[in-house]
């Protein structure tokens, strides 16, 4: 024990005696909060999305309309097909896919539910999951609203599936070097 407390003197005096080595020691990790503090931005925009809507109905156009409005997304239009929508995320033109299910509106009046699957590219799992929670937001608040205007009670299920990356890996993203 005694070994290890002349060491740690030793160390000390090493280290107040350099001015360099104590401004890199004091200095470094208060420039790199304060570059990396506004550097860094972790929010993401310019979500590139598309709908797909097999029976395009008053909601699923309010919806669509309301994903289309908002800021952070960059609204791609309709796609007329799964299979167009299926190679666009592959080709990697779109980060998120709406895809309603048929009659959409139909299922919520007669069972009071209806089904929206958010497909996201989750290549990069923090943008996917970020991109299919906005969307989820925004159907969600759509909802509320639909709920208060016409007093139905309703409900729109949203699924999230994670395209690319299914187990959300971000080890895949970093390459040394």
């Amino acid at each position: 024990m005694k070994q290890f407390i002349a060491f740690i003197h030793k160390e000390f005096y090493h280290i107040f005696r350099d001015n360099r080595t104590l401004l890199v020691i004091l200095g470094m990790p208060v420039v790199e909060i304060l570059l990396f503090g506004f550097a860094i931005n972790m929010e993401v925009q310019d979500i590139r999305v598309a709908v797909y809507d097999p029976t395009p109905d008053a909601l699923t156009t309010g919806i669509a309309e309301r994903i289309r409005q908002n800021s952070y997304f960059n609204y791609q239009g309709n796609v007329q097909s799964m299979e167009k929508m299926e190679a666009s995320m592959r080709k990697g033109e779109l980060d998120l896919a709406v895809v309603f299910q048929q009659n959409f509106q139909e299922s919520l009046v007669h069972s009071g539910e209806g089904a929206v699957q958010l497909l996201s590219n989750s290549s990069d799992p923090n943008r996917g999951s970020i991109a299919a929670t906005y969307a989820t937001a925004i159907i969600a608040g759509y909802q509320m609203e639909q709920m208060e205007i016409s007093e139905i009670p309703f409900q729109i299920k949203t699924e999230n599936r994670m395209i690319y990356n299914p187990l959300m890996k971000s080890s895949y993203m970093f390459v040394p070097g």
